[in-house]
């Protein structure tokens, strides 16, 4: 199971300030601690918007790799950023993500298929994200398709069944589940890998559903997981 921490990322308020003002001590205590509570790699996301993403994700990820020996997930939709991220990068990351947005993949199947890099797949489409399992598997078999074509081995592409918060869609943590279930049974050689946190948002006890869910998950043959460790 490779556990992914998910502490850096600059929609979280505190971490968005940090990388603005250049705050290195809030980022590498971040670093830090993820890695002494277990995480295996570190995902690190520069999103703030309006500001030169290029800069911050680059700033990011030489303060991060400076401070631990871990691989990371370089998290971002902007195909310049994630160039410039692979170039620095120390080790072998992971691209989060994909998608099957045309004008998305479009811009960001080459960029993850000219580098030796794992790439993370996301069953979302231009009308969004589909409601079923077996949409999503159709989505998903496309994506996989064509990142195979492009070069990369099957055992370089994690796909996410996308987890929705059961706060706002009671059926979306067993949608999920199914969707593992069926990713597993239909595309062998390939990982799943899921944004945990996302099931339990916004609801009481979200630890406790999130730990719970992250079991039930296991079961059908989740390969990773983005978490707060």
């Amino acid at each position: 199971m490779l556990i992914v921490g998910e502490s850096i990322n600059g929609t979280i308020e505190k971490v968005g300030q940090a990388i603005a003002g250049r705050d290195e001590a809030v980022i590498l205590r971040l670093a830090r601690e993820q890695k002494e509570r277990g995480a295996h790699m570190l995902d690190v996301n520069a999103g703030l918007g309006g500001r030169d993403e290029v800069a911050d994700l680059t700033w990011l990820i030489k303060q991060v790799q400076g401070e631990v020996e871990l691989p990371l997930m370089i998290d971002s939709s902007d195909p310049q950023a994630i160039e410039a991220a692979l170039a620095l990068h120390r080790g072998r990351p992971l691209v989060n993500s994909i998608t099957a947005e045309s004008r998305k993949k479009s811009r960001l199947l080459p960029v993850v298929a000219a580098h030796d890099c794992g790439v993370v797949a996301l069953c979302l489409t231009e009308d969004g994200i589909p409601k079923t399992p077996t949409h999503r598997l159709e989505v998903a078999r496309g994506l996989v398709d064509e990142l195979v074509k492009a070069g990369k081995p099957l055992d370089d592409i994690y796909l996410d069944p996308l987890v929705l918060t059961i706060a706002t869609d009671w059926q979306g943590g067993a949608v999920a589940l199914k969707t593992i279930q069926l990713f597993k049974q239909e595309l062998p050689g390939v990982k799943v890998i899921a944004g945990l946190s996302n099931v339990g948002f916004g609801m009481p006890q979200r630890r406790l559903i999130n730990r719970t869910f992250l079991a039930m998950a296991m079961a059908p043959g989740l390969d990773g997981a983005i978490l707060d460790v």
